[in-house]
């Protein structure tokens, strides 16, 4: 563009002491959006909600309007608004991908008029992005069919959010409103949306609200299991284990993140195979557990449920007794599995 912009950037807190790779979240209206964006960010990966990111903040004061220029016969970025799109994507993200540690699954954010930019990334042959967090967007007229189309054929997955609020601008409310009545109807599997009226908020205060669950919608599959997740997969699945497993090689397909399987997530499963009496599932949760975490007490907790719950306490004493000395796992540690063997003693009179 041949001048200088300014670009916050802010890194997660491990990022330092660790060699993994993260996605990058690119706000735009970064003078404004980017605190709020990376607050949210480091707070939810905190939890373990959404990954750990890298969040990018594009400062656009002074250039907001030339930024976002768009054609209104082509109603496609032209002239100070094509060069704006052009510099993300081969200057703004290339710098981030040959300094930082990337992953290759990105999100681009915007607000009202620059929610509308953001768009035409996906409108590339290959879209640069795979999220899009579309806050009260101030979209082109020919924007929305164009975007259906592209999505009723993309193959590869994308992720839509779009928000607008219960006292938005009226104009701005019915573009999200049209917006929303075209990609709803879009049956195409590789896309994910959620669209969302904020209640009892304005333009402004909206956004507030919106990005953290912008966030978690996009990284819905990422998170510990949730309620949800547990009514609607595990108790209703063959083996809980296996869904277990397949949801952290969802989450690796998803977002290019591997991560080891949860302790919380062990023992969720484990309340399933519980719930469901399948206990042969304890042996493939056992396995996964060996694999997984093999220094804590998880491995000999679930192969001890396992005999337990078949008729061989023997066999369940001696599993819970290896567990000496392993680390804790949750709830569980080894005094609480030497615990169960002597219950086992004292019924079976071992």
């Amino acid at each position: 563009m041949k001048e200088t912009r300014q670009i916050k950037l802010q890194l997660p807190r491990n990022y330092s002491s660790s060699n993994k790779e993260y996605p990058v979240i690119v706000v735009l209206d970064g003078d404004y959006l980017f605190e709020p964006f990376a607050g949210n960010a480091d707070y939810l990966s905190y939890w373990e909600i959404i990954p750990e990111s890298i969040v990018i903040g594009i400062n656009q004061v002074g250039h907001r309007m030339k930024d976002g220029n768009i054609d209104p016969e082509s109603g496609l970025p032209s002239t100070t608004g094509a060069d704006f799109f052009e510099f993300i994507g081969f200057e703004v993200l290339k710098y981030v991908d040959e300094n930082y540690r990337t992953t290759p699954f990105t999100i681009v954010a915007g607000l009202d008029y620059m929610a509308n930019l953001s768009n035409f990334y996906l409108l590339k042959e290959n879209p640069l992005f795979n999220g899009y967090i579309n806050l009260s967007p101030d979209t082109d007229p020919k924007l929305p069919e164009r975007l259906k189309k592209k999505l009723d054929k993309i193959d590869t997955k994308v992720w839509y959010y779009l928000a607008t609020s219960e006292y938005d601008i009226p104009e701005l409310k019915n573009k999200a409103k049209e917006l929303d009545s075209y990609l709803s109807i879009c049956n195409n599997p590789n896309f994910n949306y959620q669209y969302e009226i904020i209640e009892d908020a304005d333009h402004f205060s909206f956004v507030a609200d919106a990005i953290p669950k912008s966030l978690i919608s996009i990284f819905s599959t990422y998170g510990p299991i949730s309620d949800f997740e547990y009514e609607t997969k595990f108790l209703e699945a063959r083996s809980p284990a296996n869904t277990l497993e397949d949801k952290y090689l969802t989450i690796q397909e998803l977002y290019a993140i591997e991560i080891p399987i949860r302790i919380v997530d062990f023992l969720k499963t484990a309340e399933a195979i519980e719930e469901k009496k399948l206990w042969e599932d304890y042996r493939e949760l056992s396995k996964l557990a060996k694999k997984q975490s093999p220094n804590t007490v998880l491995y000999n907790y679930f192969q001890g449920r396992y005999f337990e719950k078949i008729g061989e306490p023997n066999r369940a004493i001696k599993e819970y007794q290896a567990a000496y000395g392993l680390e804790k796992a949750g709830y569980l540690d080894s005094e609480v599995l030497l615990a169960k063997a002597d219950e086992l003693k004292r019924i079976y009179g071992n």
